[in-house]
């Protein structure tokens, strides 16, 4: 295999574990901000997939009608 493709995948991995520590650091230190993020998370998923549903029903709904 090429070397800088071996670096750049060192690269990477070691950029994934700073930013997967990084997070975790800041998930202890702030765990009641953490707590209610849990909470609402679910809400604002649901949310957010269904806003995407709409636009993707909506856009097939134009198409069949600009037929």
């Amino acid at each position: 295999m090429d070397k800088t493709l071996d670096n750049l995948n060192m690269m990477l991995r070691i950029f994934f574990w700073r930013v997967a520590a990084n997070l975790t650091g800041a998930a202890v230190q702030n765990q009641q901000v953490l707590r209610r993020a849990v909470w609402v998370a679910p809400i604002l998923l649901a949310g957010l997939a269904a806003y995407f549903l709409g636009r993707m029903f909506g856009t097939l709904l134009l198409w069949t009608l600009a037929l």
